[in-house]
Order: structure tokens, then C-alpha cells, then sequence
């Protein structure tokens, strides 16, 4: 980048004119007829630049972007067991509709968890790509909303009976469970086939205290429990896993609040510890459209 000068005045040709200058030229001795044009045609091109400033004549070509003086939101930690009250008593509502319960009952908790702690949720919404509210839940708050997630994902059937031609199995999505640790979120689904009940395991390496993953979490490439039900069901039963955590971890943030599009915001990262589970909420990113 080029600075700009901090002077402002012109640039200092003085005060004769270009006719003085030229005949004190004609009168020096020891120049050559083509020394003395190359003079006169400099003199010239001076005279018409007097009253220029220098500025006038720079360029500047990348110039300096404007400071960024809207942050992140800070706001008053939540108590999870605040949160897992709140939970608690939405899912007990009778006014609970029979379809898509996850989006109300994460809905319901941030009006609750906005008259209840006002300083915990962002009031204006949050600018493009900055962190909005960290929503952190329980072990039995996170068990509630994967069940209500994979519900949705089941259509809206608590139990579900995949069949893949061959082999069938009755799957409970609503009696899915969470349990949390550092950096881990195990969740548990309860299974059954002819001759056999089991609980299949999917854990999640997720976020941690000291290391931080955003959204990038890694699993086994099998659930533990039955082998023969990892075996045929494995991939499906750790996609219907992952699916309820991110689904229970979208919702939860786009219910915290908004951004300046009223765009709902999006979760981040996920950061587990022992019994509890912090959802960092975000607004998303504009990206230009690519040209075909």
C-alpha cells in the first residue's frame, strides 16, 4: 500500500514562471541545443502541473479495511441445570403438537430462558459470522432432545422397523440416551430383532476443554453391543446417531436467537464434558454465488 503524505502542499516548482526559467536556460554555458530542448520540455510539463498537491497524484491500491467493532455476543453462562429444568417442563406441556415436538420444545425453552435470565440470549441480532450464545445442556436434557430428533427422523414414529429385504429390525427412537464425558457423547439405541434385544453404543469424539473440533467429530466404524446386528446395521444405526446430535444441536441454536437477514443461527462447535454438553451457537457466513 502506498501512504499517503501527511504534507499537503503543492510541490514547490517556486514561483517563476517557465519563460524566466527557459531564458535562464538560453544562458548557461556547457549545454548541448538537444540538452537544452530535454530542459525545456521538463520546464513545461512542470508549469502545468504547479497546484497540484502530491496526493492528487497517488493511487492507492489495496486500501486499509474498516476496523471491525462488532464482537462476538457475551452474555450470562446459563446453568445447565437451569436449562434442564426449562427441559423438563416444555416436554411435560400438554400443548405439545404431534409433529416436529423438537423445534417447539427448543423454541419454548429460549422464550422461558429469555424471562428467566435476559442477559443469557442475544436481544439484537447477531452480525454475520459471529458467536452468539453458548446453550450448554445435561446428560438427561441431551437424551431428551436426541429422542425428540430421531423421532423426526423416523417419521414421527417412536419405534421404526427397517427392513432391507433380507433382515429387519425394530429400532426405538424414542428411548434413545446420551451419556456425556470429556470430549466424548455416547449415544445408546435400544434394539430388537427376532430372538434378540440390544442396546447399540455410537460414540462421538467431539469437542473438549483442550481441544477445541468445531462441528468434526469422529466414531468407530461399528457400534458396540450385538455383533451380528453391527454387522448388517452398523452404518445405518451411527448415521440415525449422528443425524439426532446434529439435528437436537440445530435446533437448539436457531431457537438462541438470529442474525441481520433473520436467518435462524447455527451451532459452531460442540464441546462435551463430563455430564454436560455446550453448544456454541453462530451466525452463519454470507458466500458469494459462484458464476456458471
Amino acid at each position: 500500500m502506498v501512504r499517503r503524505p501527511t504534507r499537503r502542499s503543492g510541490l514547490g516548482l517556486g514561483s517563476a514562471s517557465s519563460g524566466t526559467r527557459l531564458l535562464d536556460i538560453g544562458n548557461m554555458v556547457g549545454l548541448s541545443r538537444t540538452d537544452k530542448k530535454r530542459l525545456e520540455r521538463i520546464l513545461r510539463e512542470a508549469e502545468r502541473l504547479r497546484g497540484l498537491r502530491p496526493e492528487d497524484l497517488i493511487i492507492v491500491r489495496d486500501p486499509e479495511p474498516a476496523p471491525d467493532i462488532l464482537g462476538d455476543f457475551v452474555g450470562k453462562l446459563v446453568k445447565p441445570k437451569d436449562m434442564s429444568e426449562i427441559l423438563g417442563s416444555v416436554i411435560q406441556s400438554p400443548n405439545l403438537p404431534k409433529a416436529n415436538q423438537l423445534d417447539f420444545v427448543t423454541s419454548s425453552m429460549m422464550d422461558i430462558l429469555r424471562k428467566k435470565v435476559p442477559q443469557s440470549l442475544p436481544k439484537t441480532p447477531v452480525p454475520i459470522g459471529k458467536k452468539g450464545a453458548d446453550l450448554p445442556v445435561t446428560s438427561k436434557g441431551l437424551t431428551q432432545l436426541l429422542q425428540l430428533a430421531a423421532v423426526r427422523l423416523s417419521e414421527e414414529q417412536e419405534s421404526v422397523v427397517w427392513d432391507d429385504g433380507i433382515n429387519q429390525l425394530l429400532v426405538h427412537a424414542s428411548r434413545m440416551r446420551a451419556t456425556l464425558t470429556d470430549g466424548m457423547v455416547r449415544v445408546d439405541i435400544p434394539v430388537e430383532a427376532d430372538g434378540l434385544r440390544a442396546t447399540m453404543q455410537i460414540p462421538f469424539a467431539v469437542g473438549g476443554e483442550e481441544r477445541l473440533t468445531g462441528l468434526v467429530m469422529a466414531t468407530t466404524d461399528r457400534p458396540a453391543g450385538n455383533a451380528l446386528v453391527a454387522q448388517v446395521w452398523g452404518s445405518s444405526l451411527i448415521a440415525l446417531a449422528h443425524g439426532a446430535l446434529i439435528s437436537a444441536s440445530e435446533s437448539l441454536a436457531g431457537a438462541s436467537g438470529r442474525d441481520p437477514q433473520n436467518r435462524r443461527l447455527i451451532p459452531r462447535a460442540l464441546v462435551a464434558r463430563r455430564g454436560m454438553l455446550v453448544v456454541e451457537s453462530q451466525a452463519r457466513f454470507n458466500f458469494k454465488e459462484a458464476r456458471p
